[in-house]
């Protein structure tokens, strides 16, 4: 990751999947609201480490865990890229001969990549039905982001003070996305833990791309070189901060671009009900409600005789009431004490 291409590489991966999964936390959001059953009460929303491709033309593609299977490819080349650049044949003074070593960094660029690449394979030993634990997908890609967050904390030794305080930001973020995985795996019905989750993995792509035209900025020009001053390093968390912003205003525009174009295509809510297979009858659930929510209920006159006393009730306004209770009790008795 000591380049520009090795910031944007993983920049691109955390931004393409934090997008991806905006979108479908939107569209499954919309249809936890709207899609109805036959007693008219919606379907709670549940979150999700992954997402069926809903692009994908077969049915058995999109119920595959694709995310899963892209992950773990990407990892695998991930881990080959920095096993081969990272196995160097140098000069050791000490041995006074040529020897094989492995540079430090990627080994640690492996052991982040191979935590992210155990958790897909546990998505996918979930996907496939094995008798794991409930919700043990959520707590490896708790543990791949703890690692990474670990990782680079201890990536800083040694480094410029602009070079320590960007990748601060970046374990902050780290630290932010797993206080949100947590919460998710703990409220599992809240949206908001979800979109915390995807805003700060979105955070970390774009803290990608900006570190690595911070650091290895693409040109020999002195302006662009960011001198480590009390000054820099306010501008870069002020860079940092606006980023935040701007990547919720983006989820919020897309959340509502998704909600816009899902109900103008299922602008009837019996026809999208339809689709979503409630046969019910429709005229027998519409009763059944308005029956629930009635708050008018009257009585019709009873007449009860209770011995010697005779009880006449009429507190009837309206004979065609949602609910009207008749009932009239002849049989008399007596107590003797």
């Amino acid at each position: 990751m000591g380049t520009l291409m090795g910031h944007i590489l993983p920049g691109t991966f955390f931004a393409i999947f934090a997008i991806w999964w905006g979108f479908c936390v939107a569209v499954k959001h919309f249809h936890s609201r709207h899609s109805r059953n036959k007693l008219r009460k919606p379907n709670p929303y549940r979150s999700s480490i992954t997402f069926s491709c809903l692009c994908c033309p077969s049915s058995a593609l999109r119920q595959m865990p694709l995310e899963s299977y892209l992950k773990l490819i990407c990892v695998i080349i991930g881990i080959l890229g920095e096993g081969v650049t990272g196995l160097k044949h140098r000069y050791n003074d000490t041995l006074k001969r040529q020897t094989w070593i492995f540079v430090e960094v990627n080994a640690q660029h492996i052991a982040m990549f191979f935590s992210f690449g155990f958790a897909s394979f546990i998505e996918i030993l979930v996907y496939a039905k094995y008798n794991l634990p409930k919700g043990i997908e959520y707590i490896v890609n708790i543990f791949a982001l703890g690692v990474e967050g670990l990782l680079f904390h201890f990536h800083l030794h040694g480094r410029n003070e602009i070079d320590i305080h960007v990748h601060t930001l970046l374990v902050y973020n780290i630290v932010f996305c797993v206080c949100a995985s947590i919460w998710e795996y703990n409220r599992p019905n809240e949206i908001l833990a979800t979109y915390c989750r995807i805003a700060t993995i979105l955070l970390q792509g774009a803290w990608f791309y900006a570190a690595g035209f911070i650091l290895y900025f693409p040109s020999n020009d002195p302006y662009w070189l960011w001198a480590p001053t009390h000054g820099s390093i306010l501008i870069l968390t002020v860079i940092f901060v606006w980023l935040g912003l701007l990547i919720c205003m983006f989820l919020f525009i897309q959340s509502a671009l998704v909600w816009s174009i899902l109900r103008r295509r299922y602008r009837n809510l019996a026809r999208y009900s339809a689709l979503n297979g409630d046969d019910g009858d429709n005229d027998e659930t519409d009763t059944e409600e308005k029956i629930e929510n009635s708050n008018t209920h009257q009585l019709k006159s009873f007449k009860t005789n209770n011995g010697n006393a005779i009880i006449n009730i009429d507190n009837h306004a309206d004979d065609n009431s949602d609910s009207q209770i008749e009932f009239e009790q002849e049989q008399k008795y007596t107590s003797t004490i």
